[in-house]
């Protein structure tokens, strides 16, 4: 996949309040401080942490020391010491947005996306033309599926930086997922089509496949996983084109392909967990089902198709559990409502399942107002909502 390098910026030289203060400590400090950033540059990671630490012994609040200490844990894969140092800095001074970033850069290293993205965001806002922050606060919002946000910020790190392929690959997929298809094909027509690479050879693809073409779609993505059989997604997005052009087995084969490689593809082990659910394996669809509820546990669909699969299994209070967090979440979920009336009858709680049917009586009589404002239009398709009947009393 096209990336953008995480740098971990280091500060080379201490600052002039440091070095005014005078002292042995502070002199101390100086001298194991420049010998870090000498050790640093030289590739001597261990040394310079050495070095480092040891500055910071002799003046412990010393910012500078702090953020190049955070970056060397950083360089050494140790994010978890990393953070905690880039924590200290920043506490000491909020201002220093530089050390946010690496804060940022961090977090988005081991994936959690949720804390890099604030971190980022005030990087964007104190430096507004920071393109490396704002690139990265962009992909943190796509990471943590804030689509439209993740367009608003990469299509400014686009149009100031053309060439940073890692943006115009993300903003691409965005616009397709966000059914932006005029954008998509513009941004397409102009980045990617004469390019010769994976990513390049995905982005279409995955174009194609938003615009139901899928002899195409299998056409470029098969080329892009040639390419690169472990480019994330690329092997998910081939199982889909073949699936929706009648293939199951090479479907499934695909989305088997993308989970070997990339564990955290939600699509493809919803996907797996749906199909195999259509063929009766309801114990391995409901593995696939909670792998992708891992991924995703907020994800009102999945909660609900996990809750059909636990009421089919025979375990009614587990389906209960579910939806319950699903209607709690997305309160307009009329599918939701009507199997845990259902299901509430089944386990005699006729209160509780009386009240889902006053709810459902409302949602239906919302819905046919809409249709009513809006003539000759039809309810949204969503795969959540399977009937539109009440539950019927046992």
């Amino acid at each position: 996949m096209f990336t953008s390098l995480l740098l971990f910026l280091a500060i080379a030289m201490a600052p002039a309040q440091a070095r005014v203060q005078g002292g042995d400590a502070v002199r101390q400090s100086d001298a194991d401080f420049a010998r870090g950033v000498t050790l640093q540059q030289q590739g001597d990671l261990q040394g310079a942490k050495a070095a480092y630490e040891a500055s910071l012994r002799s003046v412990p609040n010393r910012i500078e020391a702090l953020s190049n200490l955070g970056v060397v844990f950083a360089r050494l894969g140790r994010y978890s010491e990393a953070i905690q140092i880039y924590q200290s800095a920043v506490a000491l001074d909020p201002q220093q947005f530089a050390i946010r970033l690496n804060l940022g850069i961090a977090f988005y290293q081991i994936e959690k996306y949720e804390l890099a993205e604030p971190e980022f965001a005030m990087v964007v806002a104190a430096e507004p033309q920071n393109n490396q922050a704002r690139f990265l606060l962009g992909m943190s919002h796509f990471q943590l599926d804030k689509l439209q946000e993740a367009v608003n910020e990469l299509e400014l790190v686009h149009k100031a930086e053309p060439d940073n392929l890692g943006a115009a690959y993300t903003l691409g997929t965005a616009y397709i997922s966000l059914n932006q298809m005029a954008k998509a094909s513009e941004l397409v027509d102009k980045v990617f089509r004469q390019l010769d690479s994976a990513e390049a050879h995905l982005v279409v693809g995955a174009f194609y496949l938003a615009a139901r073409d899928f002899p195409k779609a299998i056409s470029e993505l098969s080329a892009a996983a040639q390419l690169n059989p472990r480019l994330p997604t690329v092997h998910s997005q081939l199982g889909n084109a073949y699936l929706f052009s009648g293939n199951r087995e090479r479907a499934i084969k695909e989305y088997f392909a993308e989970v070997e490689i990339n564990p955290r593809d939600f699509s493809a082990f919803a996907r797996l967990g749906w199909l195999y659910r259509d063929d009766g394996r309801l114990d391995e669809a409901a593995g696939f089902l909670k792998k992708a509820l891992e991924l995703r546990p907020n994800d009102s669909n999945m909660l609900y198709q996990l809750a059909q699969l636990m009421q089919t299994q025979g375990s009614p209070q587990e389906a209960v559990d579910l939806l319950e967090r699903v209607v709690r979440q997305t309160p307009d979920f009329r599918a939701a409502h009507v199997l845990l009336a259902r299901l509430y009858y089944k386990l005699k709680r006729n209160v509780e399942a009386e009240r889902e049917r006053v709810i459902i009586d409302r949602l239906t009589a919302e819905e046919q107002k809409r249709q009513e404002i809006q003539p000759g239009s039809r309810p949204e398709s969503d795969d959540r909502d399977e009937k539109n009947s009440k539950p019927a009393k046992p």
